[in-house]
């Protein structure tokens, strides 16, 4: 993707597709756990892109770009709520991110004979969005411990130490 990020930076028009494609459905899967405005989520994406294009040759290489857009997108989205007179304050914001992992769905049946799944549900069920987005970061990006730590505000050991005793509480109740 490095090679795809130069080749958009001087001007290539079929890089800053490819990179459209591969990251707009990453990227509205991650806003819509912040929020539930589905229209402002696809205009914050949409500007994203065109600042992108706009300001690209004064970019720089990103150590991983993935970052670099999600962190960029929940700084649209957390601006253009308070613009937009929805939010109240940062803080409720960044305690919402409504994430329904699969397991959870309505529907899912449990056919083991020993109820793990059922055990899951309930254990998942438990977390708090907090904990929900640091799964998310962890196991649904390849975002490492500093990248997850810089995006959450928190440190980057403290991101590791506070997975770690997810997965813990997860393997204790399952």
């Amino acid at each position: 993707m490095q090679l795809v990020w130069l080749k958009f930076t001087t001007g290539d028009r079929s890089s800053f597709e490819e990179l459209y494609r591969e990251f707009a459905d990453h990227l509205f899967a991650y806003g819509s756990k912040i929020t539930t405005d589905r229209e402002l989520l696809k205009d914050c994406i949409q500007d994203l892109f065109i600042d992108l294009y706009k300001y690209r040759p004064k970019l720089k290489n990103p150590e991983l770009l993935e970052f670099y857009l999600y962190k960029s997108l929940k700084r649209s989205i957390i601006k253009r709520l308070q613009k937009d007179k929805h939010l109240l304050s940062i803080n409720q914001e960044f305690n919402s991110f409504d994430l329904i992992f699969s397991i959870e769905n309505e529907g899912f049946h449990d056919d083991s004979p020993d109820g793990h799944l059922e055990s899951l549900q309930k254990a998942l069920s438990t977390l708090d969005d907090k904990k929900r987005e640091l799964l998310y970061l962890k196991f649904d990006s390849s975002l490492n411990y500093n990248e997850i730590g810089n995006l959450l505000n928190i440190k980057p050991e403290t991101a590791k130490k506070q997975v770690y005793r997810i997965i813990k509480y997860l393997r204790d109740n399952f």
